[in-house]
């Protein structure tokens, strides 16, 4: 490091120090004028808190643990940042929800440009701040999701679960890259009616979840260096060729998606629907909307890849619960695959999914909260700025509402002997509502949609397979990880084998023509729909 780097790296550690010191200075002078006390919590070092305590990996794990020692609502802090550790769904309600007026900011997310839009970036929705960007596009992002669960909106799931179970057939090796593939293109079909964009859309969304995740850039966990100037900053450099390439390629899905407007050859979507201008949700403009519509795609990869990873899993090493679910399938659905006026017919195969989502959630530590004012809880001070995370790992492991909760269980969902059994089995279980899915005016919009996507994906693959461990060159079983994953905000599991025998040749052969069909129907509606385009300009008069 050149000498000047280095002087200037360590005059912002030793700001950033200071600063911290004199906020904890501040909070201990407002807990003694309001004569009320500090959260319990570990012992504090000056600015650096705890960070030396908190693994980059598995992070939830050490906040579970500190939670046994210093209770549901406790408070660390990680190089300045002040945090309120919640692991209470009753404290959770109470403050996310019931207070969720002053409790529905969200941080500053250290190596992102203005993830919170303060500077109008208007980027990311899930990310910004409580301000007028966030309150417009999630009116925006709500319309477009609730006006997406029409016949095509189906016809999309049916279809990529349809291609899923092919390229099985095909390729089983590589069942894990048409997972994630298969939910990218449902995205990508909605957002711009192009499952050809699913591989980028892909790449774009990890590489965002990976930019904003504690374990992702070192500035995420040593902040100041974030603050580093541009020139000798190698973190904001690649911040900024990530984020340029992202925003330039949403834009272009706009524009290309308005030239096939004007030759008549924009089938429907979300972004067709904003350009025919009736409902723009008040957005400033193209740049808003291309990012409000890009975002969509991206979540919609995030919430439905975790929980499929999790499922092929929990079906691999629990045989008797995939035969189950299997046998409910065949009785209920005739032998064909699932749709979804079969679900309140199928109460285990929800029960399965809505367990796998208990046992290995998405987002075990919860999206961070920022308090906009000061308040009080159950007698404690809680300054403005604290970051509030609601520890979904906890929640779900709350050994009264969900006993021996590191198992997976499905029949908690289904015998009455257990807390968190509902009637009747025709509507419950349901994953909508899971804490998984955020709190009060943070929850996910995209709910339905992971809901009936699971639900077909997971249905139709268990229909049309027998899902088993994979054998070795040795011939020895390959025992896939259920522990192992990344430890980004959003997780899925390590890169594990799996082996995928069809059910019968019967089967297999319906595998095929399902598929077959339903790509001939697709390629069939797109040409159908470009030759009516192109009459339909031969009739426009040329101007003279």
């Amino acid at each position: 490091m050149q000498p000047l780097t280095f002087a200037v790296a360590v005059v912002a550690l030793v700001g950033f120090g200071l600063l911290s010191i004199f906020n904890a200075l501040q909070r201990r002078q407002a807990w003694h004028k309001n004569k009320s006390s500090e959260p319990p919590g570990p012992g504090l070092i000056p600015w650096v808190g705890r960070i030396h305590d908190l693994p980059v990996e598995y992070m939830w794990l050490k906040f579970a643990e500190w939670a046994k020692t210093y209770g549901p609502l406790y408070r660390t802090q990680m190089l300045g940042d002040y945090f309120i550790i919640i692991t209470d769904e009753k404290i959770a309600e109470d403050l996310l929800v019931k207070r969720g007026k002053i409790y529905s900011d969200r941080p500053q997310i250290r190596s992102l440009f203005d993830a919170k839009s303060t500077n109008g970036s208007m980027e990311y929705l899930p990310l910004m701040g409580k301000n007028e960007y966030w309150a417009r596009q999630r009116k925006f992002t709500h319309s477009y999701l609730t006006e997406a669960t029409n016949s095509r909106y189906y016809g999309i799931l049916y279809h990529e679960a349809k291609r899923w179970n092919m390229r099985i057939i095909n390729d089983p090796d590589n069942f894990a890259f048409y997972l994630e593939d298969m939910a990218a293109k449902v995205a990508t079909s909605l957002t711009w009616d192009d499952p050809t964009l699913s591989e980028y859309c892909d790449k774009s969304a990890w590489g965002l979840l990976t930019q904003m995740s504690p374990a992702g850039p070192l500035t995420n966990v040593v902040t100041p260096l974030w603050h580093l100037p541009f020139f000798m900053n190698p973190w904001k450099i690649a911040e900024r060729k990530r984020h340029d390439e992202q925003q330039a390629w949403w834009m272009e899905r706009l524009t290309t998606t308005r030239a096939l407007m004007a030759e008549g050859k924009a089938r429907p979507s979300f972004t067709r629907t904003y350009l025919e201008g009736e409902k723009t949700g008040g957005l400033s403009g193209d740049y808003e909307a291309s990012s409000a519509i890009g975002m969509m795609a991206l979540v919609a990869i995030f919430t439905v890849a975790g929980p499929l990873y999790y499922f092929l899993l929990a079906m691999v090493h629990h045989p008797e619960w995939q035969k189950k679910v299997q046998a409910e399938i065949d009785e209920q659905c005739g032998g064909r695959m699932p749709e979804l006026t079969d679900m309140p017919n199928l109460p285990v195969l929800r029960a399965c999914i809505k367990e796998t989502m208990r046992w290995r959630p998405n987002v075990p530590t919860g999206v961070a909260h920022e308090l906009m004012e000061d308040d009080f809880y159950q007698g404690y001070f809680i300054p403005k700025g604290s970051r509030l995370l609601p520890l979904d790992w906890a929640f779900l492991r709350n050994e009264k509402k969900y006993p021996d909760p590191d198992n997976y269980r499905p029949e908690r969902w289904l015998e009455s002997s257990w807390p968190t059994y509902q009637e009747p089995l025709s509507q419950f279980p349901t994953i909508m509502g899971m804490t998984s899915f955020g709190w009060g005016q943070r929850a996910c919009l995209g709910q339905s949609l992971t809901r009936d996507e699971t639900l077909i994906a997971c249905g139709g693959l268990v229909w049309a397979y027998n899902i088993i461990k994979k054998k070795g060159p040795d011939g020895q079983i390959i025992e896939p990880s259920i522990s192992k994953s990344n430890s980004l905000l959003i997780v899925k599991p390590d890169p594990y084998d799996l082996a995928f025998e069809p059910r019968s040749a019967a089967r297999k052969a319906e595998i095929i023509s399902q598929w077959e069909e339903s790509d001939l129907q697709d390629r069939t509606e797109r040409a159908d729909f470009a030759k009516a385009a192109e009459e339909k300009m031969k009739a426009v008069p040329v101007a003279a």
